[in-house]
């Protein structure tokens, strides 16, 4: 999302300009025509969207900017919707702190090549709320093996995607985990998408019953990662039907066989972006207490919520000396941090903001989320 802080223009001034801004698709945004396009080529995309080859290549690869038009006529040759968490602006904004930046010296991003955050400030951001989900994800991994379910769920623009790579780095085995991030969309929703996407990757028939014996075998060397995301588009019968003839059976082989060899973990996170945990309770049971005889049921950790000036306060206090160095103006760091969340408290906009005001982009930080 396009943050209210970070662009000074009012969206319904920006909205007629918007065909010559550069830009480039977030991971989001690139999965999602990377799910459609599939294997096509780039010379026949660019026929059916009046693009040449090289502009194409660019928005399919996302590493250069294009103009946002170029994005928008590719998209719509393709029947998909450019929404905004589809895409990053890359026109420098004000900077947040302006306090004595004069306007001069703005300059286009695409100019500057984007800065990398430092290993200080990363530490500093992933301790940025999410403490109870942690907590409890901590607790249950440590009780429940080798198998285990989990809902991340909150409303959109809360950090699930963030949270799920945070969770991750807390699983025994993870850094030579087999991992698979499945992205539900509105236009491949079938359960036979996920069959065949997993099928795909792991080389075998799009059966659940082979997927889950070669999964199997992956478990029995490494731990094993799976992620759907957007698990609200598959609600009712196609996510029970996953769930029984998939996951249940699979979960079964892993604990029995966890008895003699338990080390490696076999996880499953159900990722709701939309806050539908309602939606998805009408055909899935859910667990509010870890249970270690029913692994197969998703334990749902704590909705996520908005940032409050009080949390940013603390965070603030506590990471001050790690910011000092990165701080470029006179202005209080807790005053700045204070007004981003006074402003839009949503987590992914607040992040966005405050990597925004040490000139690192949130984006850079996102597409190298592994999950």
């Amino acid at each position: 999302m396009i943050s209210k802080l970070v662009y000074s223009v009012s969206e319904s001034k920006t909205q007629g300009k918007m065909s010559d801004k550069r830009c480039r698709l977030t991971e989001t945004g690139r999965q999602k025509l990377l799910n459609v396009i599939q294997d096509k080529n780039d010379s026949k995309l660019g026929r059916d969207a009046s693009l040449d080859r090289g502009t194409v290549k660019k928005i399919r690869e996302g590493k250069k900017a294009v103009n946002y038009s170029s994005l928008d006529r590719l998209f719509s040759s393709l029947n998909l919707d450019l929404e905004r968490g589809d895409y990053q602006n890359l026109e420098k904004p004000r900077a947040l702190h302006r306090y004595n930046a004069p306007e001069s010296s703005v300059q286009p991003i695409i100019d500057q090549k984007p800065q990398k955050p430092t290993k200080e400030f990363m530490i500093a951001l992933y301790d940025l709320d999410y403490l109870h989900q942690r907590t409890s994800f901590k607790t249950a991994i440590e009780d429940v093996k080798p198998a285990a379910t989990f809902l991340i769920h909150g409303k959109p623009h809360y950090g699930q995607r963030w949270l799920l790579n945070q969770l991750k780095s807390q699983v025994p085995y993870h850094t030579n985990a087999w991992q698979k991030s499945i992205y539900i969309k509105p236009h491949r929703k079938d359960i036979e998408v996920i069959w065949q996407d997993l099928a795909q990757e792991l080389k075998t028939s799009a059966s659940p019953k082979d997927v889950a014996k070669e999964l199997y075998q992956h478990w029995l060397k490494s731990t094993v990662i799976l992620a759907i995301h957007d698990v609200d588009l598959i609600a009712g019968s196609p996510l029970k039907q996953f769930m029984d003839e998939f996951w249940q059976p699979l979960v079964a082989d892993v604990k029995k066989a966890g008895q003699l060899q338990s080390s490696y973990r076999m996880l499953l996170f159900l990722v709701d972006n939309i806050n539908s945990k309602s939606k998805l309770e009408k055909s899935l049971s859910f667990l509010e207490n870890i249970d270690i005889n029913e692994p197969h049921i998703p334990f749902v950790l704590k909705e996520l919520e908005p940032f409050g000036k009080n949390l940013i306060e603390a965070w603030v206090g506590v990471q001050e000396q790690s910011f000092l160095s990165l701080w470029k103006t006179t202005a209080s760091i807790k005053e700045v941090m204070c007004e981003i969340v006074e402003r839009d408290s949503q987590p992914i906009s607040v992040f966005t903001d405050i990597c925004q005001c040490f000139d690192f982009e949130w984006y850079e930080i996102e597409r190298g989320l592994a999950l």
